[in-house]
This record gives C-alpha cells, structure tokens and sequence, in this order.
C-alpha cells in the first residue's frame, strides 16, 4: 500500500475523536435528558410568535457534550421548544464533541465554538446567530432576538 494511505487511516481516528455528529433521538436516549426535556416549561406566547417568524432560520448546529452540566441544562429545553413549534423544516445538527485538550482553545476554530453547548443559527448558509452555553434570558427569547 502507499505509504501516505497508511497514515491517514492510523490518523482518521485521531482527527475524528474531536467531535461526533449524532441523530436527534440518540440525543435524548438519556434518562435525565428526556426528563428535562418533558419538564421543561416554555412561554407558549413566545412559541407563537417564533412559529410565525421560524422562516428566517434554515439550520442550527448544537455543540455540546453528555458531560457537560451546561447542555444537560439547555439542549433537551432547547430541543422541545423545536417541537413545539412545529415541523419547520429547520435542518438540526447534534455535534458531541470531547473535551479540549490541554492549550486548545476552539473545540471548532473554523466557527469559533469555544464553550459548550452552543447554538448557532444558519440562514442560506450564513450564520445569523449564536446562543453560548447558557441563555441571557430564556432560550425562547434569546432564539426569538435571532430570528427578528
């Protein structure tokens, strides 16, 4: 075999162990995370008026990590108020990553994804906003500023 062949299959492993993309119900085969996620109580006013404005996102990416206290607190909240709202046809994205390594900086540097769990908003493939690790107020409200 050629030798440069042979080192990319001993690296793939390493270059893919940063971060894993997951589907949406491997996310909440935790028992704690779906019970969060049933618990989670949102403002149905504000899940109304982000059904009307839903539209203005085309994706969202989800960082975050089963080890982490952050995305056990936001990601199956944040996920219910997706179903609540409805089938949007919104494309979402669940990365699992591992923990930075000693000096790293970005868990993602190409978006900038230094803390955990992060949300990012995509509009014809332009980023058109962020929630960090925790929201400024609730993550309807803080999703509802991005999509107006």
């Amino acid at each position: 075999m050629n030798r440069k062949f042979i080192i990319l299959l001993l690296l793939l492993p390493v270059l893919l162990i940063s971060s894993e993309r997951l589907e949406r119900n491997l996310v909440f085969e935790k028992p704690m995370w779906k019970q969060i996620y049933e618990e989670y109580q949102f403002d149905p006013g504000i899940i109304e008026v982000l059904s009307s404005k839903i539209s203005k996102v085309g994706s969202i990416n989800i960082y975050f990590a089963f080890w982490c206290g952050d995305s056990e607190n936001n990601v199956p909240p944040f996920q219910r108020i997706l179903d609540e709202i409805g089938d949007t046809g919104i494309k979402v994205n669940y990365y699992v990553v591992q923990r930075k390594k000693p000096g790293e900086k970005y868990y993602f540097e190409n978006l900038k994804v230094e803390r955990i769990p992060t949300f990012v908003f995509f509009k014809d493939g332009k980023e058109i906003g962020r929630i960090i690790e925790n929201p400024k107020v609730t993550l309807e409200e803080d999703f509802l500023e991005i999509v107006f």
